[in-house]
């Protein structure tokens, strides 16, 4: 998947995520941490492509993982999402259950998406098995930009139902 469709993604499991475990929305700076951290861990999997958004920024690291690992192995893994789980934790912060739980669902949005794509992820890293969703498609195509506006809307529709008015 491109990268606004990720970011759509994380947006979308951070809100969800605040749905699911009916959580009320908590002060300003929460929820900017919870929502941007989000955004971050939905692009966080691809360090390990050079020609990524998130690659192109860290050049050298990117590199490096991609000659030390591959492409969609260990930053599209189980040991990608427990990191940025303990990340926020080596940080003396008041909003490290925020960051956290906003890396974490924006990097497993990242893992589902790209599990919808016809190369899938290696999820269980280092055991070689792809895993991929049994209906996927090819990056950049017109499906993919169709799946980002379903995104688009449920998380619309989440925002609303979170910060506006209860719909459901």
């Amino acid at each position: 998947m491109k990268s606004n469709t990720h970011l759509l993604g994380g947006v979308a499991a951070a809100a969800l995520y605040k749905v699911v475990t009916d959580l009320p929305p908590d002060t300003l700076h929460h929820e900017l941490t919870f929502f941007g951290a989000a955004v971050l861990g939905s692009l966080l999997p691809d360090l390990c492509h050079p020609g990524s958004y998130l690659g192109k920024k860290t050049s050298f690291l990117s590199k490096t993982i991609s000659k030390t690992f591959g492409h969609r192995t260990v930053t599209h893994s189980w040991i990608m999402i427990l990191l940025v789980m303990m990340l926020p934790n080596w940080i003396d912060w008041t909003y490290e259950e925020s960051l956290s739980m906003g890396l974490v669902a924006g990097v497993i949005s990242h893992m589902l998406l790209d599990a919808a794509t016809s190369r899938g992820v290696q999820l269980f890293y280092p055991l070689p098995v792809r895993f991929r969703f049994p209906l996927y498609t090819k990056t950049g195509t017109k499906a993919e930009n169709h799946i980002a506006t379903v995104i688009s809307l449920l998380a619309f529709v989440l925002m609303i139902h979170l910060y506006i008015v209860p719909i459901f």
